[in-house]
């Protein structure tokens, strides 16, 4: 088949524009990030799957201990601390975004994290890029505050060259709102695609499954049976019709309502009580079969578990999955030598942006590693405490 004959969607639209807020909108509702957050927190595994990679992308944090202690703000943020928050927002959407604030003497002086999915591309009238970004915190209203266009506010790209000039025309310092150090793995000044967009169906999936799971164990009937009263006999009327509004007969019809309150969890492999309106007969017992809708889903279940594992390339056993050798320390050491190859493009993205960014601070530093995670068997965590008591106590 000819590739150009392949009829595809587009995983984010990339193309539409709003002049009105002076920006090129994030997917066709200016809110695919906002929606990729909301996916990714409805799937466990998903969830666990990217708190995993990205503890592999942060490792043990900057080398260089002066670096990973620095001071890179007035919240008194340290350099690991904006590594861990960048390292997240690539994970999820494949960019990052810093506010870097300038000193009196036109030098960053300041860097703080701006979460990634408050960030537009602006535009002008003629839908050309302007070189500024739109930061708003809530672009979508999920926190339901009326969206205020005069919220929006804009900060130019990052350039060292341009800070004098634009603090001059701002006034000065405290009142340059600052640049921004947009980063993306798709391209300067663009809209990446989250790196598990392909697998956002199957999040959504799990997150089914668990509602339909969770409806069957809270709504469902299970009763463990039917105990069958056959004698009753209601009051009736002159007419010979039943009398609704004497007592008795509302007590007897109440029991009408006894169903819904049979459903759920609270109310499992309990006996249903009916009373009919018949001869008088011996009681009789009916069981109640109930159905189970787990077994339906367990094969959907585990399949999106296991794409989601490998769209993210978490070997199974750091998923908890059970590999059938037990959790073994050699098992373990492949499996951590195995994500920190996997994560290294990553690492080496966030130690450029940080050398570039550090460049022109009054602190110089040469070494930007990130120090990949290794892992400490419970044996040498045992070892290592033992040392530190024996040596507090020496001294």
């Amino acid at each position: 088949m000819k590739v150009s004959s392949v009829k595809t969607d587009q995983r984010v639209e990339r193309n539409v524009w709003n002049t009105y807020l002076g920006i090129k909108a994030y997917g066709s509702n200016n809110d695919y990030p906002q929606k990729i957050l909301e996916i990714v927190s409805a799937s466990g595994t998903g969830k666990s799957c990217l708190d995993i990679y990205n503890k592999f992308i942060i490792g043990e944090g900057f080398e260089d201990q002066a670096l990973a202690t620095t001071i890179v703000n007035s919240s008194k943020e340290k350099a690991n601390v904006l590594l861990a928050k960048c390292a997240k927002d690539l994970r999820n959407f494949n960019g990052f975004a810093i506010l870097v604030k300038y000193s009196g003497l036109s030098l960053p002086a300041e860097l703080y994290n701006i979460p990634f999915e408050q960030c537009r591309i602006g535009i002008n009238n003629s839908l050309e890029y302007t070189g500024q970004i739109a930061i708003h915190p809530d672009w979508t209203g999920i926190t339901g505050r009326r969206f205020d266009k005069s919220d929006v506010k804009w900060a130019n790209v990052f350039n060292v060259q341009n800070a004098f000039k634009q603090i001059k025309e701002a006034g000065n310092p405290e009142k340059f709102i600052g640049q921004i150090y947009y980063f993306t793995s798709d391209g300067e000044l663009e809209y990446p695609v989250s790196p598990f967009d392909p697998i956002v169906t199957d999040m959504l999936t799990e997150e089914s499954v668990s509602t339909v799971k969770h409806r069957n164990a809270k709504y469902n009937f299970l009763p463990a049976g039917i105990l069958v009263r056959k004698g009753l006999k209601l009051h009736t009327k002159d007419d010979g019709t039943i009398d609704p509004n004497d007592p008795y007969n509302q007590e007897q019809l109440a029991s009408a309502k006894m169903i819904e309150r049979m459903q759920g969890d609270n109310n499992a492999v309990k006996i249903w009580v009916v009373d009919v309106d018949a001869d008088e007969e011996k009681p009789e017992f009916i069981p109640f079969p109930t159905q189970n809708y787990d077994k339906m889903y367990e094969l959907t279940e585990k399949t999106v578990q296991e794409n989601i594992g490998k769209m993210f390339m978490i070997p199974p056993i750091l998923r908890g999955v059970d590999v059938g050798a037990g959790f073994g320390a050699d098992l373990m050491n492949n499996a951590y030598d195995f994500m920190n190859s996997v994560t290294h493009g990553d690492r080496i993205s966030l130690e450029q942006a940080f050398a570039d960014l550090f460049e022109f601070f009054p602190t110089k530093f040469s070494n930007f590693t990130i120090a990949p995670l290794t892992y400490i068997t419970p044996v040498e965590k045992t070892s290592d405490k033992k040392e530190t008591k024996d040596d507090s106590v020496s001294n």
